[in-house]
């Protein structure tokens, strides 16, 4: 029988597409069975305004929950971030992300719990064993959270700068207040701020806006606050309380 070559080719095509689909989910058990036992979520509930503030931040978009990582999903967020970055040569992939963000809502910020669980667990080995950990942990937790879950467990164990973890915690550092007591563009800046090491907001009033700014613009688009809003809470004051004791010196 003569050789075809597009026979050859497409069964080819099919086999690499068959592993594929096989290879990812024998990695999530894989990881699964590695990585430290999976993370509960927090009982404690984020106030709505924080949450709304929090899934904007974790470019979760206009979605009502999680989309659960598989090969097609995954295959569909990459194949969007390829088309984008064709499209796109400027630096960095932060806009690429955001403009797949329907494929895969707040999956940026799914990665980041992850990488705060395996911390916690004491699993940050910087290896290929955390990295796929990690993975199957992320992946876990779009399959068994939901969107409420998600939001409250990165408002209770978020790194929100200046040592400051937990939201609560955030609120009295930088407001003064509890969480349940704060504004939008308070809230806005809590949940800008988040896995953010870069900005002091006492010692740079200018970026600490921008970056609520942005998380503020997202509510906006996610229509869980109007344009009124929105204008209104870009033009108010940081309204940080003063520093705490220990808090370094700026940098002239």
């Amino acid at each position: 029988m003569p050789f075809d070559k597009r026979k050859a080719f497409i069964g080819l095509l099919i086999a690499g597409v068959a592993g594929a689909i096989l290879f990812l989910p024998a990695i999530y058990f894989i990881g699964l069975a590695i990585a430290p036992p999976r993370p509960m979520p927090a009982k404690a509930h984020a106030p709505p305004l924080i949450a709304d503030a929090i899934w904007a931040r974790a470019e979760g978009g206009r979605a009502t929950g999680l989309t659960p990582m598989s090969p097609i999903t995954l295959a569909r967020f990459a194949g969007c971030v390829a088309f984008e970055d064709f499209k796109d040569t400027t630096p960095g992939d932060a806009r690429r992300f955001s403009a797949c963000r329907e494929h895969m809502p707040a999956i940026r910020g799914v990665e980041y719990l992850s990488t705060v669980h395996m911390r916690d667990a004491n699993a940050a080995t910087g290896g290929f064993r955390e990295a796929i950990g990690q993975l199957a942990t992320a992946a876990w937790m779009t399959r068994s959270w939901t969107k409420a879950e998600f939001l409250d467990t990165l408002a209770e164990r978020g790194e929100f700068g200046s040592g400051l973890r937990g939201v609560e915690a955030a609120a009295q550092g930088y407001f003064g207040h509890a969480a349940a007591e704060v504004t939008l563009p308070q809230a806005a800046l809590l949940a800008a701020l988040i896995a953010d090491r870069r900005v002091d907001p006492w010692c740079d009033p200018a970026a600490a806006a921008d970056m609520r700014r942005r998380v503020l613009e997202r509510m906006r688009d996610d229509a869980v606050i109007d344009q009124t809003a929105y204008q209104s809470a870009n033009a108010a004051d940081l309204g940080l309380a003063s520093p705490p004791s220990n808090h370094a010196a700026c940098r002239e």
